[in-house]
């Protein structure tokens, strides 16, 4: 199972910023620093295929154990 860090790597900041409309780069670039997507962009994810919602979850979930 992926860790967020490695699906924003994978998409890259491009596919990123189209599948989640989200307007600064700046933005984008935050998360891939912070290595976490936030859960409200989640959905967004999932539609573009670039994860599962579970996997998403899954990640967060083994980083706060």
């Amino acid at each position: 199972m992926r860790d967020h860090a490695t699906i924003l790597r994978e998409a890259g900041i491009e596919k990123v910023q189209r599948a989640t409309s989200v307007e600064s780069v700046n933005t984008v670039r935050a998360w891939f620093q912070r290595g976490r997507i936030p859960d409200e962009h989640w959905k967004a994810f999932a539609d573009a295929r670039l994860a599962s919602l579970k996997e998403l979850a899954t990640a967060v979930a083994k980083q706060a154990a």
